[in-house]
């Protein structure tokens, strides 16, 4: 039995890409489950997801009365880190999943966030350029703008960003034509994922005033404490999280297993690729999934 734990979507378990990861697997002969994780739809990235991780994963032990050993545990994008950090605080509490495997998640969840601001990434000595994600700059906002001191009133703007979530897209509208136009002109920005200096800087802000709670859900302070073996896949350009992410947390897992796939983005496969360097690649992803399948089976 396969978990597909999502990532901080608004699509949540109706995700294009997690169905069609979960249809796959059913049609390979395993029984999936796809959560819905509410903090996670409404693109909260708070520890709360923790809990909410941990309470389904024993709802389906004492339910379906399964053996812990025949359980997998996937996080895709975001939900890769909560689902790493539920699994260490599960110790305490009951049996622990066979196998673990990330789909494009992080090891920093500072760093990730700093990279949602300029899409640069340094790897080897060779500097990379990948435009973010358009949500980016909307998680930084919806998650961490009410906890700044700042001389304005930040109520208009956050509720801007939580009818973006919800795509109401007409009260939408209608609240960011009564703001102040400085406010506008910050909210028209992170709608438009092209930070302008001023919104750049609110970002900084925000990061540096959460230290200390990212370096709680980041797996590179704590994932070393990992028994289970951990399947880590991830696309090298990948536009919500860095490539660089995954490659930190399996040089800190004990025992893992990396794949970085040139061909495969965050969202869909790569199809601009000659014909050779597509069949090098899925060669490459065949021979992991592979050790996952039967590492899974035996």
């Amino acid at each position: 039995m396969i978990i597909l734990y999502p990532g901080a979507s608004p699509f949540a378990e109706e995700h294009s890409q997690i169905e069609m990861l979960g249809i796959l697997l059913a049609k390979n002969g395993y029984k999936v489950f796809i959560p819905r994780i509410p903090p996670l739809k409404r693109l909260d990235i708070s520890a709360i997801n923790v809990e909410w991780f941990i309470c389904f994963y024993q709802w389906l032990l004492d339910i379906y009365k399964l053996e812990s050993q025949n359980i997998t545990m996937v996080g895709i994008s975001y939900g890769g880190g909560i689902m790493l950090k539920a699994c260490l605080q599960l110790k305490e509490l009951s049996p622990l999943p066979k196998i673990l495997m990330t789909h494009g998640t992080y090891a920093d969840a500072e760093s990730t966030l700093r990279f949602l601001l300029t899409g640069e990434i340094s790897y080897q000595g060779v500097q990379y350029n990948i435009t973010p994600h358009a949500w980016g700059l909307i998680v930084i906002f919806q998650n961490y703008l009410n906890n700044l001191d700042l001389d304005w009133d930040t109520t208009g703007v956050q509720e801007v960003m939580k009818l973006e979530i919800q795509e109401k897209f007409d009260d939408r509208d209608k609240v960011i034509s009564k703001l102040p136009r400085f406010q506008q002109n910050i909210v028209y920005s992170v709608l438009n994922g092209k930070g302008t200096g001023e919104v750049m800087a609110l970002c900084q802000t925000m990061i540096q005033n959460e230290t200390e709670a990212l370096q709680d859900l980041s797996p590179k302070y704590w994932c070393n404490k990992i028994q289970q073996k951990v399947f880590i896949f991830h696309g090298a350009n990948d536009s919500m999280i860095p490539f660089t992410e995954s490659i930190q947390l399996a040089e800190s897992i004990p025992a893992s297993e990396l794949l970085i796939s040139y061909i495969y983005e965050h969202k869909e496969i790569a199809t601009h690729r000659g014909t050779y360097f597509k069949l090098k690649e899925f060669s490459r992803m065949l021979h992991f999934f592979s050790k996952f399948y039967y590492n899974n089976e035996n």
